[in-house]
């Protein structure tokens, strides 16, 4: 029996020590409710469950995206609603306007009220917005680079892939032109009567000067988006349409046949009722088509094009789709063309969409796309309600827009339930990696409680034999005695 080394009491006071630190753990676990506290409880645990946390919360954003997404398609949708009913007032507007009952007063008010509309149409795309990004103008749809600043992309359909495009206007679109002579004055009796453009009616009245008819010319023909300007020192007069393309024409009819010699015998009606027709015509152009290398650049070999006026839009398979547009200026002289010719590489990029991050790694995102819906985008800016021809020809015009306005309403529909599947799909998965990160990290309370009472106990018989250990020295008294 020794006195100056206890060994049993050192022994109860190290499984005492031992016990101690078992029991801080289990409290630090049950206090925390996580049973990983520190790298040295699971070390590798540890780095599982912080990629995994990383991974739930990225997932949580991502859903968060999604709403923000649906949102934004939302925001959209309701401008787009508003531009359905503004057209479809246009619409019945213009099938009033073709009614041949109304007179030019009557097709004022209503002419007033189409380019009301019209302008509405571009304010809503204007303003249409979500968190101050505008939706509607064109600003979410892919850029285009030409190279040339004549040219301008006026329509990219969302299946034309990126990649670099040639096209070349060999020649250039005409407007519709005639040519009048203007009397000096001023119109006798026998002269007075009435000059029929394309079905509009200008009259011509007794005592009218050069002047006069002049400013009866333009006042008149600008409502059928016509200009007027003086030629040879105001002894002729160039009516040009504004438009440009075979579709412009102008059909001149003088029933007075005093009045159609003076004004140079440009109305002479033929026995069947017809004036003189002067049409315009469309550009001409190329397109530079791939060999069918992958590597090539290009449209592709099965790519066709159409003109229209100084446009050439290119169509090909699977919804391929892009207009191009060749600008033009105005002249000193009316009697020259100021449409241009030219040659442009257009450089499509994938920038310029809305993204959306969907998912919690790179690269999973959804691409919001959302052409230009203006008046002009929709080509409805420059409608004419003046005659039945014009009239009708908008109401085509219109329905043309209406189509365009229900593509983009179905692919903005087609994107929201792909927000919505894509947010049903990142609940499911955060659910399934939080259970898996609670497995890991999370303390099972019953058992870490069963493990705490038993340290406990331990503690407790730990200091009752320390107790007795330090008791054990007494003894040798007795045997001292």
């Amino acid at each position: 029996m020794r006195i100056n080394h206890n060994s049993m009491a050192l022994n109860a006071s190290d499984h005492f020590a031992g016990i101690n630190k078992n029991i801080a753990k289990s409290m630090k676990r049950l206090s925390s409710g996580k049973k990983i506290t520190s790298p040295a409880d699971d070390a590798a645990g540890l780095a599982i469950s912080t990629k995994l946390n990383a991974q739930i919360k990225g997932l949580d954003r991502a859903a968060l995206n999604a709403n923000d997404g649906i949102s934004v398609i939302r925001s959209a949708e309701g401008g787009l609603s508003e531009m359905h009913n503004i057209l479809q007032r246009m619409r019945e507007l213009a099938v009033k306007a073709a009614n041949d009952v109304e007179d030019e007063l009557d097709r004022d008010a209503i002419q007033e009220e189409i380019d009301a509309l019209a302008e509405e149409l571009t304010q809503i795309s204007d303003t249409t917005a979500f968190n101050g990004q505008i939706l509607l103008n064109g600003n979410l749809t892919r850029r285009t680079l030409p190279d040339n600043g004549d040219f301008k992309v006026t329509y990219l359909s969302h299946d034309v892939p990126p990649g670099e495009y040639e096209v070349e206007v060999t020649t250039a679109a005409e407007q519709a032109k005639t040519t009048f002579s203007i009397p000096a004055g001023p119109i006798s009796a026998e002269q007075a009567g009435s000059i029929t453009v394309n079905d509009f009616q200008v009259e011509i009245t007794e005592g009218m000067t050069r002047t006069d008819i002049y400013e009866a010319l333009q006042t008149h023909l600008d409502k059928i988006g016509m200009t007027v300007e003086s030629n040879d020192n105001g002894a002729t007069a160039v009516i040009k349409t504004e438009e440009y393309g075979k579709k412009q024409y102008i059909e001149v009819k003088i029933a007075n046949t005093e009045l159609n010699s003076v004004m140079g015998g440009v109305g002479t009606i033929d026995d069947k009722g017809r004036g003189v027709k002067n049409e315009g015509k469309d550009c001409e152009a190329t397109i530079t088509k791939s060999s069918g290398n992958p590597t090539d650049k290009g449209f592709s070999q099965t790519a066709t094009y159409t003109t229209d006026g100084n446009k050439v839009t290119i169509v090909d398979k699977n919804g391929f789709e892009m207009t191009v547009e060749i600008a033009s200026e105005k002249k000193q002289d009316p009697n020259e063309n100021g449409a241009k010719t030219g040659k442009t590489k257009i450089e499509v990029l994938t920038a310029g969409t809305m993204i959306i991050q969907t998912g919690a790694n790179s690269g999973e995102q959804v691409s919001i796309d959302i052409p230009d819906l203006d008046a002009k985008g929709l080509g409805v800016d420059k409608l004419v309600m003046y005659t039945h021809a014009y009239a009708a020809e908008a109401i085509e015009i219109i329905d043309k827009a209406v189509s365009r306005v229900s593509d983009v309403r179905s692919k903005l529909g087609a994107y929201e339930n792909r927000f919505n599947d894509v947010y049903d799909g990142l609940k499911v998965q955060s659910e399934s990696i939080t259970e898996a990160y609670s497995r890991i990290m999370d303390t099972d309370m019953a058992e870490e409680m069963t493990n705490y009472t038993q340290q406990d106990v331990l503690s407790q018989a730990a200091i009752s034999m320390m107790q007795r250990s330090n008791e054990r020295p007494e003894s040798i008294l007795q045997l001292l005695q």
